[in-house]
């Protein structure tokens, strides 16, 4: 499969551009959040989920609770077991608003996603 080059088009600008401003919000109104399951600082949590027949990137932590809203389960990666998150309800219905008004844009397929998540989060993240 080939993953499309997504860095300078208008659902990368528009998806990045969210994320920032909800990473940044978090940290200046002083919401940041933690979990030991995670463990670190937590602003954003993003995760690709289905929604509609459509792959988003929407953000799991949620600052007004300061809840990560999903279930965990636990994956191997690079020989360590390594504690993820499937989108729990409360997240998909918060994510609906932002996919509603625009703030987000799908993906035809999970690779392109994960393919931009990789390159805009330590672009969002490095700046804190």
């Amino acid at each position: 499969m080939t993953i499309e080059n997504t860095y300078e088009d208008e659902r990368f600008q528009t998806n990045k551009n969210f994320f920032k401003k909800y990473h940044e919000d978090v940290i200046t109104t002083n919401r940041v959040g933690s979990d030991p399951r995670i463990g670190g600082n937590i602003t954003m949590f993003i995760s690709g989920t289905n929604i509609d027949g459509k792959e988003y990137l929407i953000p799991l932590y949620n600052p007004d609770t300061g809840e990560v809203e999903g279930t965990p389960y636990q994956v191997e990666r690079n020989g360590e077991m390594k504690t993820m998150f499937r989108p729990n309800q409360k997240a998909i219905d918060r994510a609906r608003q932002y996919i509603q008004s625009g703030q987000i844009i799908g993906y035809d397929n999970p690779d392109d996603a994960d393919s931009d998540r990789g390159i805009f989060y330590p672009q969002i993240t490095q700046k804190s």
